[in-house]
């Protein structure tokens, strides 16, 4: 029965493909979005752009605080990613017989 369900259901193929694509780009751009890195490089460059006069005290205020919220929830996945891979260590390994 798993050739006849695989050949009734390749026409969805290129969805499920198309899906993944997305997935990934989806999660590039997430990983991208709260990388700490970036946005260290992005406050130091909305320092510069103050220093120069090229943005005003509240918008520069504004995209900190906006980057120091991304830089929060950066920092408590990054906690929750140790946590979650001290339990994987610390949990026996089963049995083998």
């Amino acid at each position: 029965m798993g050739f006849l369900s695989g050949l009734v259901t390749l026409p969805l193929a290129p969805v499920w493909g198309a899906a993944w694509v997305a997935e990934q780009v989806a999660d590039e751009a997430d990983r991208k979005l709260y990388d700490e890195e970036q946005i260290r490089r992005e406050m130091l460059q909305l320092e510069i752009d103050h220093d120069e006069e090229k943005i005003g005290e509240e918008e520069r205020a504004d995209m900190e605080d906006a980057l120091l919220e991304r830089l929060a929830i950066a920092r408590e996945r990054a906690r929750e990613e140790e946590l979650l891979d001290a339990e994987l260590d610390e949990e026996p390994e089963e049995e083998r017989w």
